[in-house]
């Protein structure tokens, strides 16, 4: 597969505060890469660094093999050009409509583009999505399933190269998840996008998961395909997810 991120040697944190040190990982294109860990390992902090919120205190990112300077502005519209993002809260406008919501970024990135041209692409992807027949309603009027994959709709409406996710299943109830998890599947089966998913739903870990990043005790712990987690002979790795999946299968028995 072809590497679309690679990460070499990466120390990231907030000031001279160190949350993850020396991570060494490469994200290939066409795959759904899984990015897990303990509730404040640093999963969020390792997304803030590689969409360009959150410079690195060394190391080096690249996308498509160029080294990223985040202190460029130049090198950051060059980011941007190639990323979608799909914000935990999905970050839409309430003043919005559902349709405004989707053509924002081509507004901002081409607002000379003929109208009609705009309305075939936002229709695209809201049809792409399920949402076609909402294309009006405010997002007060959507549930939060809707308000996911409207997110996701946006996320994708500039066909970026890669596209991140931070809880995408955050406060859906299993159905609605599972739902958007085969939304992102069939995107990247038919339209050939790659994802970046931070998430702490095993169920959805077990659907998409092509490669699984884990993070522990600030750094590192194992990258890799999902299929080979379970052939490991690891403490962290049977507690994190063997042990997990075993009790809710015990509840769902009860």
């Amino acid at each position: 597969m072809k590497e679309i991120v690679g990460v070499k040697n990466l120390h990231v944190g907030y000031g001279d505060y160190v949350v993850l040190k020396d991570l060494n990982f490469a994200i290939n294109l066409e795959e759904i890469t899984v990015i897990v860990g303990k509730s404040g390992c640093g999963k969020s902090t390792v997304l803030k660094s590689l969409i360009g919120l959150l410079p690195p205190i060394s190391g080096e990112i690249f996308f498509r093999g160029e080294k990223m300077d985040y202190l460029s502005e130049t090198s950051l519209q060059t980011l941007y050009k190639q990323i979608g993002v799909l914000y935990q809260n999905s970050a839409l406008l309430n003043s919005l409509t559902l349709y405004e919501n989707i053509a924002l970024p081509i507004k901002m990135r081409h607002p000379d583009l003929p109208a009609a041209i705009e309305r075939e692409m936002v229709n695209t992807r809201l049809s792409q999505v399920g949402l076609l027949e909402n294309r009006d309603k405010f997002p007060a009027e959507l549930s939060g399933g809707m308000k996911k994959r409207a997110a996701l709709a946006r996320a994708i409406i500039l066909d970026p190269a890669i596209i991140f996710c931070d809880e995408p299943s955050s406060g859906l109830d299993p159905i609605t998840a599972g739902g958007l998890d085969e939304l992102m599947l069939n995107l990247k089966e038919f339209f050939g996008l790659t994802f970046v998913v931070v998430t702490h739903e095993l169920r959805s870990i077990e659907k998409i998961a092509d490669n699984v990043l884990v993070l522990d005790n600030g750094g590192l712990h194992y990258f890799g395909p999902y299929r080979d987690l379970f052939t490991l002979k690891d403490r962290f790795i049977d507690t994190f997810f063997l042990k997990d999946i075993n009790d809710d299968y015990k509840r769902t028995k009860i």
